[in-house]
């Protein structure tokens, strides 16, 4: 271990050599540089994981259970064919799902898509969101959350919670996003990217 003295007394040496003209040799770094800024500190909300469903859920529907849209995504959450069947749906309940589907049309014409809830009821819409958030966190963006929780992208602080909301378009999507240090940003023809999806919650994190 080194002494306060022995540090100064180091640095002295160094100084002599310098005037000298002694080439000194400087320690390499121990770390490669990335393009991930390293991880800083920063001030967070912290929310629990209800309130983190609340927050989607106004981003994905505005919270109505009953609503759909013509990429067959469904529901509060807007849960898509592979999620519903993964979570345990049958191919005929999600057929079903969709032979419900009813579209009404604005006063300028936009179509609205909505479904009968007794094919997906809100129950199950509730226990479909925390299957889903359990399943991103324990297997498929494990270790991306490991990985890169705390560190900058592409000028967005990256949180759990930001993954969380952002992998609602897709885990796949997030990791091509994050590896690619921002270069890969999935954008749907309506709605927010991977790169949005992560700042809305860049001063948001969920207690885990």
């Amino acid at each position: 271990m080194f002494s306060i003295s022995t540090i100064k007394n180091t640095a002295a040496i160094g100084l002599l050599l310098i005037l000298l003209g002694i080439p000194v040799v400087l320690p390499e770094k121990s770390f490669e540089i990335d393009n991930v800024e390293e991880a800083v500190d920063i001030e967070l909300e912290y929310i629990n994981y209800q309130d983190l469903y609340t927050k989607i859920a106004h981003i994905e529907s505005r919270q109505n259970y009953d609503v759909a849209n013509k990429t067959r995504t469904v529901g509060k959450y807007q849960a898509s064919k592979a999620a519903l069947l993964e979570f345990g749906y049958s191919e005929e309940q999600v057929q079903a799902i969709y032979d419900s589907f009813d579209t009404v049309y604005t006063s300028k014409g936009h179509a609205r898509y909505h479904f009968d809830l007794e094919t997906f009821p809100p129950e199950d819409q509730e226990r479909f969101i925390r299957w889903y958030m359990h399943r991103m966190e324990t297997v498929y963006l494990k270790d991306i959350i490991a990985k890169y929780v705390g560190t900058t992208v592409n000028d967005v602080y990256i949180t759990r919670a930001g993954i969380l909301n952002a992998s609602m378009l897709g885990f796949n999507n997030v990791v091509k996003f994050l590896e690619s240090n921002g270069e890969i940003n999935f954008t749907p023809k309506r709605g927010y990217s991977v790169q949005n999806r992560l700042a809305q919650f860049e001063r948001i994190e969920v207690l885990s």
